[in-house]
Formats: C-alpha cells, sequence, structure tokens
C-alpha cells in the first residue's frame, strides 16, 4: 500500500471503531482531503462492516456520517477543556508577543491567568518558527515556557504528569540554545530534562522526543555516531506505538545525521524512510529527504543516480521557494556537475555561492562551499588558484572567532594545496573536519 494512502488495515479499525485515537484522527484528516482511491477502498468495505451491513445500501451514508462523528467528537470533558485552553493561549500569546522578554516574564510571574497548559503549547509552537528565523528569540519564548511550566497546576496534572511537562519545556529550551549556539547551556538543559523525565509517567513517546531533540544537539557538537545510535532507542519506540510516519522522521534523521561521515549508510536509511514517512502530515519531509538522498548519492560517487532523484524532485523544490532551500538547491547541482566533470560549469555556481552565503552571514557554508570550489579548481589544474582561494577564506575567517584547531586545520589545508600534497583524499578530509568540528575542537587527521 502507498504510505500516502491509508493502510487498509488501519482502514478497516477505523470502520469498527477500534483504532486508536490518533490513527482514528489521521484517518479523518485524510479522507476529509478527498482522496478519491481512500474513499472508494472506504465505500466497497462497509459492504460487511457492522453497521454499515445492519443498514444496506441505503444506510451507508447516514452510517458513514455516524462514524465520523464519533471521529470528531470530543472523548470527553476533559479533552474540550484543554482544546478550549488551547485557543485561549494564542490569546494569551498574542498579548505577550509585542513586550521584551522581561516584561513578557514578570507578566507571566504576576499573573495566575498565564498559567496555563494551552499557553505551554503555544509558546513551544512559537519558538519552533523563531528556531529558523530568531534563534536568540526563540531562546527568550522557550524560557518563558519553561516559566508557564513550572507555574501549572500540579493537582489537575499530577506529579508525574508535571515533571513531563516540565522536561518536554527544557528539552525544547535544549534544542533553542542549540540553535543559538549555545551549547554549554544546551547541555545542561538537556541533562536537566532527562532528570524530570526520570520521576515522570514513562511514556515511551516523551522519551522518543527528548531523544531526537537530544540528537540534533550531539550532531552539531560533532558526536555523529552516538546520534544516530541513540536514535535507534527512538525508532523501536516509536515501532511499537506502530507510528510509520513517526519511523520515517527518526530515519529521515538518522540519514542526514550519518551521511555525512558514511555517505552509503545515509542512503540506506533515507531509502527507508522515503517508504515510511507520510507526507501528506508534513510536505516539506519530502523534499528533505530527497535532497539528502541525491547529496548523498553524489558523495558516494553515484552521481548519476544523484541527478535522477534531483530531477524528480524539482517541482518540490518549487514548492518552498525560501533563499535558504533553492541556495541548497544550486549547491547540490553543482556537487552533481564536479562530479560529472562538468568543471566550468560547477566552478561557475560554486563562486555565485560563496557571494550568497557570505552576505548571508553563513560562515560554516562559507567554508565548505570553499571547499567544494578549490576542489574543482585542483580537478582542473590550477592549484595555484585553489591555494590562493584557500588564503583568502582564512583572512575571512580569523574575525569569526573560531577556536584554535579550526584556524590550525583550515592552515595545514590551504598548506597542502600549495605543495600539491595528499589531494586525492584532502578535500574529503577537510570537508568532514568542518562539519563535525565547527563548534567544537578537533584534530584534522592528514593520514
Amino acid at each position: 500500500m502507498d504510505e500516502r494512502h491509508i493502510p487498509e488495515e488501519m482502514l478497516g479499525r477505523f470502520l469498527r471503531a477500534e483504532g486508536s485515537r490518533e490513527e482514528t484522527r489521521r484517518v479523518v484528516r485524510h479522507l476529509l482531503r478527498g482522496c478519491p482511491q481512500c474513499l472508494e477502498m472506504s465505500r466497497q468495505a462497509t459492504s460487511g462492516v457492522g453497521v454499515f451491513a445492519s443498514r444496506g445500501a441505503a444506510g451507508w451514508e447516514e452510517a458513514y456520517e455516524e462514524v465520523f462523528a464519533r471521529a470528531l467528537a470530543f472523548a470527553g470533558e476533559e479533552e474540550r477543556r484543554l482544546a478550549l485552553e488551547k485557543v485561549r493561549g494564542w490569546a494569551l500569546w498574542a498579548e505577550l508577543e509585542p513586550l521584551n522578554p522581561p516584561a513578557r516574564f514578570a507578566r507571566v510571574e504576576a499573573e495566575a491567568r498565564f498559567h496555563t497548559f494551552g499557553l505551554y503549547e503555544r509558546l513551544l509552537e512559537a519558538s519552533r518558527w523563531y528556531n529558523r528565523a530568531d534563534p536568540a528569540e526563540a531562546v527568550d519564548v522557550v524560557r518563558l515556557a519553561v516559566l508557564v511550566a513550572e507555574r501549572l497546576d500540579t493537582a489537575r496534572l499530577g506529579e508525574e504528569r508535571w515533571a513531563d511537562v516540565r522536561a518536554g519545556a527544557l528539552a525544547a529550551l535544549g534544542n533553542a540554545l542549540r540553535t543559538a549556539e549555545d551549547f554549554e547551556e544546551a547541555r545542561q538543559a538537556f541533562d536537566q530534562a532527562w532528570h524530570l523525565l526520570r520521576q515522570g509517567t514513562g511514556q515511551p513517546l516523551e522519551r522518543a522526543s527528548l531523544i531526537s531533540l537530544e540528537a540534533s544537539y550531539r550532531k552539531d557538537v560533532g558526536e555523529l555516531e552516538l546520534a544516530e545510535s541513540s536514535l535507534e532507542e527512538a525508532l523501536e519506540i516509536y515501532r511499537k506505538a506502530g507510528d510509520s510516519h513517526l519511523q520515517g522522521r527518526v530515519l529521515l534523521k538518522m540519514g542526514e545525521i550519518i551521511g555525512h561521515a558514511d555517505p552509503e549508510r545515509g542512503i540506506a536509511h533515507l531509502r527507508r524512510a522515503l517508504a515510511l514517512l507520510d507526507f501528506s502530515r508534513e510536505p516539506r519531509l519530502e523534499l528533505s529527504a530527497q535532497h539528502a538522498l541525491a547529496q548523498f548519492l553524489s558523495d558516494s560517487g553515484q552521481p548519476e543516480e544523484a541527478l535522477a532523484v534531483l530531477e524528480r524532485a524539482r517541482p518540490l523544490y518549487e514548492q518552498f521557494r525560501e533563499e535558504l532551500v533553492q541556495l541548497r538547491l544550486h549547491w547540490l547541482e553543482g556537487k552533481i556537475a564536479a562530479r560529472l566533470g562538468e568543471l566550468a560549469e560547477a566552478e561557475s555556481i560554486f563562486a555565485q555561492l560563496w557571494d550568497e552565503l557570505h552576505a548571508r552571514g553563513l560562515h560554516q557554508e562559507v567554508v565548505l562551499v570553499t571547499i567544494d570550489l578549490a576542489q574543482v579548481l585542483t580537478a582542473k589544474g590550477e592549484t595555484a588558484r585553489a591555494a590562493e582561494l584557500a588564503s583568502q577564506c582564512f583572512a575571512i575567517m580569523q574575525h569569526w572567532g573560531l577556536h584554535r584547531d579550526a584556524l590550525a586545520a583550515w592552515l595545514v589545508f590551504q598548506d597542502a594545496l600549495a605543495h600539491g600534497s595528499a589531494l586525492e583524499t584532502l578535500f574529503e578530509r577537510i570537508g568532514g573536519y568542518y562539519r563535525r568540528y565547527w563548534h567544537r575542537p578537533g584534530t584534522l587527521a592528514m593520514g
């Protein structure tokens, strides 16, 4: 069964009212989109199922409406209260958002009306948006969510659930601090989150969420293999829960993380992810998966296959026209062109990318595209130009506040280019170094 459609066994559970609440909502959301294939499958399936069979063909529509009504109704008064609280949470955040962070904290501390689960969830949602647009603001918003979590009604939540909620807030704080490149505080936040989670309800899904966020931190500090292995536990949790989409999400993250160190392993994870992800739930994930697959195919010496993946994915790039998405597309085109021996085209793409990335202050990306451009120049026999490019880049890097090892590694790279030594594996090693040790010191292995 195409994972973009409802699995037949899940539809059967839905029609018999035996599915989990999450499964039921997934089926309803999908059918309400009007998927012709799944609507036809449901019509055929209902001929012999319970209430549908007893009413016959004439009563099919009425019975079907009853199933939808049960699926869309609140399970109880508590669920209704929480849904209303979430709506009110947006209004509370709209009131707080225009204020500066100290004023927000003062209002939330002073007024009990802000101490609601609805506001807590809205703050986490707002922080996820700010993570991309303004990491420093994201940190301030999550700190506010931590404050709200600490002041929730423990009598209503219960001590264990309260611990889960606070752990979730601290995990989100760790992720926001990671995005803002404050890795020491991020580590502390994740440690506190784990401590609280051990006091909580023991829900596996809470643990899986924390593992996933911490894996992003591990990736950024260069612990690629540890990040990948830790996600195996999250993958198993989602497998036992029967959520194929979340399994796909974890596999996508595993592939994106380890593919930079081991492209073949990254490709294997990504292919499994593509078979499991429900792109109707998160359309952007298809672009992420296809982009990473094409990149790692190119990196592993399969540029023709990478080009085929890229061509199939072009409509996805058209759906997401953000500048950074388009820059990543052109970078991928340059990498594939270089692998295919189209060196003049690759040089042109990388040179333009260098200007675009530098103008946006994307320092790590500037270094990585410099390495790509130097490799193309070397392949063209222009090693002197490659060495000069590295020298020019070093003059800029000295003003970025990089750790000493990062600057020392670049001098080793620059010297190797100038003397034409160890060029066969030089570019792969130096690129891997700056992906793994950008934020934390590490030694460049030249042998």
